[in-house]
């Protein structure tokens, strides 16, 4: 087209991808102050996009993150809250501990269900909060052209990337200092950059089919399994809406059936595989049939400057619903690092950590989806070594219960780095101590005054900033430790700046009617009470002792050092290593 002029624009962040995690990413950078120097483009129309269908549970990390962003309640409002459970064996019998049973036990956190919401309307909330903070998600626009000049310092703008208008053809150059793709699957991304995607697909496929329905199954709003002898371990998912997810596999003996899979075809299946019990569609919503595979690029930070995220980095089935939890936990660890990176407040190295943190996770998440893909297909894992007549569907109860604090997030943690520092501080807590890499556990406060209930995560949102919590223990005890806390924070060449993205807040072990006449110092930050010590109990935190931790704006475990005369020194050097501090 002769008439289209081509244009050129500059940004320091250039997003490719309109689904979940590229939205979240985008939200985190502009509320952390990026909106004018980012853009995000999608080359679907997103009202031709699949309406309904595809990605629905997020597990309870997730909502986590989620809520520390100030996006998991508006999600809450609309989801189905999935706290039950069910499996029933081939001849409709409910069997105990098997399935999805774990998801009954998804404890020490506020969030502690499946929050089940088709992506259609997540993806509606993230886009609608994301213009509100003046950021709109440019569609439908294709990325055609991407290329890296390494000649460019670090940081620069090296990047050009060409994109194309779907409706008016007009071409644009886009110049960038950093390009995201989470561009899916079949990212153009990972291809254009020849990034290889390590991994296979299998000659298994499944069906998954959403919509409103009649059944006789007694329990059917709950995340169920049925043992189905013709159709694997079939899923059965109550939706937001009071839509019902079926899913299930769908054999190389059942595909002959079929000259052609369509929509009727998937009901028709959908109802054998629920069998004994009924199954009548009044509204089909979606349908799907794909290929399981697992797959993961080898690199998710190429050239210093383009990262994957989400699907255009690794690919699994969705025998755990881990897909969509997976790429959020991918946005939320790289949004914090690259916003204090375009700030100039931490060194480009910071950015190196996103790969190092979230491969290895993406890679146990992988070999755990190999078991269970197999698995649900009624076939034993590759790897198992036990009875060779095992039922698969108890197999998949044991595999699903050892791995459940994984799939839930609870226990996704990295290795020690440059931001995850072992300090001083060593955590008691005897079920589950609490060190730096994992994750910073949710507990109950109160706010001095009016005695108001609140959280630890709620205090210590996600706004790019590390949150430095002392532990006050009983100050009785700890009164020498807190004054000589204050005395050497005064004299601190570091902490006296404002500009470091770092804020306190206090907990104490006991409340009163003045915290600073409780603590006998000036409190750090804000000040919470936590009278019945379950705060310093879960963190391990010996009261009379206290301690100082500090979380990642991820919310993850930075450090943490003993409350006292190391405090400061410890707490510079941790800062040092990841911040630019002149």
């Amino acid at each position: 087209m002769s008439s289209v002029k081509k244009q050129i624009r500059h940004v320091d962040v250039l997003i490719v991808g309109g689904g979940p995690v590229g939205l979240v990413t985008a939200f985190q950078l502009a509320k952390f102050g990026h909106a004018r120097s980012i853009a995000i483009i999608e080359k679907h129309p997103k009202s031709a996009q699949d309406q309904y269908g595809r990605a629905i549970t997020l597990y309870p990390r997730s909502s986590e993150l989620l809520d520390g962003l100030g996006l998991a309640d508006e999600l809450a409002q609309d989801c189905f809250a999935c706290r039950k459970t069910v499996s029933y064996d081939p001849n409709g019998v409910e069997v105990q501990g098997r399935g999805w049973s774990f998801m009954e036990n998804m404890k020490d956190t506020q969030w502690d269900f499946a929050l089940v919401l088709r992506q259609k309307y997540q993806e509606d909330i993230f886009r609608r909060r994301l213009k509100e903070l003046g950021v709109s998600l440019e569609a439908p626009v294709e990325l055609t052209d991407v290329k890296v000049d390494e000649s460019v310092s670090q940081g620069g703008y090296k990047i050009t990337a060409t994109t194309k208008d779907g409706v008016t053809g007009v071409e644009e150059t886009i110049i960038c200092r950093y390009l995201i793709g989470a561009d899916g699957g079949r990212s153009f991304v990972r291809r254009a950059l020849n990034i290889p995607f390590d991994g296979s697909t299998s000659e298994d496929k499944w069906v998954r089919i959403d919509g409103a329905i009649e059944t006789d199954m007694p329990k059917s709003r709950v995340y169920g399994a049925i043992e189905s002898p013709t159709h694997g371990n079939v899923l059965w998912a109550a939706l937001d809406h009071g839509a019902t997810r079926i899913g299930f596999a769908f054999t190389a003996e059942r595909q002959k059936a079929y000259a052609v899979f369509n929509e009727e075809a998937a009901v028709a299946e959908a109802i054998a595989s629920v069998k004994p019990f009924s199954l009548k569609f009044k509204q089909v919503d979606w349908w799907t049939i794909y290929s399981v595979g697992q797959r993961i690029a080898r690199n998710f930070l190429t050239k210093d400057c383009v990262f994957l995220a989400g699907d255009a980095c690794h690919t699994h089935s969705s025998g755990a619903a881990q897909g969509m939890n997976t790429g959020l936990h991918d946005a939320c660890n790289l949004g914090w690092k690259l916003s204090l990176v375009l700030d100039g407040l931490a060194p480009h190295s910071l950015l190196e950590t996103y790969e190092s943190e979230r491969l290895p996770n993406v890679q146990k998440l992988i070999n755990y989806d190999k078991d269970i893909s197999r698995l649900m297909t009624m076939q034993l894992p590759i790897s198992w070594k036990g009875d060779p007549n095992a039922d698969p569907n108890e197999i998949l109860g044991v595999v699903m219960a050892e791995a459940s604090t994984f799939t839930s997030g609870l226990s996704i943690a990295f290795d020690i780095n440059n931001i995850n520092v072992k300090g001083s501080f060593g955590s008691n807590a005897t079920s589950a101590p609490v060190s730096p890499g994992q994750r910073g556990p949710d507990v109950q406060l109160t706010k001095p005054g009016t005695n108001e209930a609140t959280r630890l995560h709620r205090e210590t949102p996600n706004n790019a900033k590390f949150h430095i919590v002392v532990f006050a223990g009983e100050p009785e005890h700890t009164s020498e430790s807190l004054s000589v806390l204050t005395e050497t924070l005064g004299t601190s060449n570091v902490f006296s700046k404002a500009s470091l993205p770092i804020s306190w807040l206090t907990i104490a072990a006991k409340s009163g009617p003045s915290a600073f006449e409780l603590l006998g110092v000036m409190p750090f930050g804000k000040v919470f009470y936590d009278e019945k010590q379950t705060a310093h109990l879960r963190y391990g935190v010996n009261v009379k002792e206290g301690a100082v931790v500090v979380l990642r704006p991820d919310g993850w475990v930075g450090t943490a050092t003993k409350l006292g005369v190391s405090s400061v020194e410890e707490l510079e050097c941790y800062f040092h290593k990841i911040l630019q501090i002149i």
